[in-house]
């Protein structure tokens, strides 16, 4: 592949650079953006008074060593929590305040997912901030109908294709026959550094994806060998834990 031709890909820091800070924290999407980030990942919760809570996992026990469910807190209850590795709960409207000219992905948790789903565009219309969701944010949903909950509700959103369409995608692209893979035009398609023990990060498999008229993430390179491959392959997005890399592979 020609180099000098080579599309510079979309770099995405997933739930910020928390090499430096826990994940989804005001500091760790402020460390990605201060490393040069202009889109970053982050998982949308729902607190039990309607709040959006930046939060991974449904439980703070990993984060917190706190057993509770963050659906079964309030928003009070959450801002004083105190994370075991530094800083605290981040809501969505303290990153709409913080971080107005970034970029997002919105990884939309599948418990309550609907409920997530209403409260986030009921938020964003009361704040009459329709352009900047329609501009600045992109959606991974893990069920269908949850997709279509929200494209019902915000018919503009753009949605990645879900694990199992992502899974069903890589497999049929792997064995050289695309077309059975489902592969919908200008949706987005995770794939991983690798397959059934292949390397996955290659021009021919991301070609394929392209001659589909589909784009490609790559999903969580897991060394800067691995970020570099996905560079030199022409990945349309790379979503990384770690820095921002050029290709120097041949």
């Amino acid at each position: 592949m020609d180099r000098a031709n080579l599309k510079k890909p979309l770099w995405i820091s997933h739930r910020g650079y928390h090499n430096r800070a826990v994940e989804n924290t005001f500091e760790a999407f402020r460390a990605a953006v201060d490393l040069g980030f202009t889109a970053c990942e982050t998982d949308l919760r729902i607190t039990n008074d309607g709040h959006i809570v930046l939060i991974h996992d449904p439980t703070l026990l990993r984060l917190a060593h706190d057993s509770r469910r963050v659906s079964e807190l309030s928003r009070f209850h959450l801002e004083r929590i105190r994370f075991a590795g530094g800083g605290k709960p981040f809501f969505l409207d303290e990153l709409v305040r913080e971080f107005a000219g970034t970029n997002w992905t919105f990884d939309i948790k599948p418990e309550k997912g609907l409920q997530t789903i209403r409260a986030m565009v009921d938020w964003t219309r009361s704040r009459r901030l329709e352009a900047w969701l329609s501009n600045q944010v992109k959606f991974l949903l893990w069920h269908k109908d949850h997709e279509g909950f929200l494209k019902t509700l915000w018919p503009g959103a753009v949605c990645y294709a879900r694990k199992a369409e992502c899974r069903r995608a890589d497999l049929a692209v792997l064995i050289g026959l695309p077309g059975l893979g489902g592969i919908q035009r200008n949706r987005t398609y995770a794939v991983p550094p690798k397959l059934a023990g292949i390397k996955f990060f290659r021009s021919v498999i991301v070609d394929r994806f392209h001659r589909e008229q589909a784009r490609t993430v790559a999903f969580l390179p897991k060394t800067q060998q691995d970020a570099r491959r996905a560079v030199a392959a022409g990945f349309d997005e790379i979503l990384t834990n770690g820095r921002m890399v050029d290709s120097d592979l041949s």
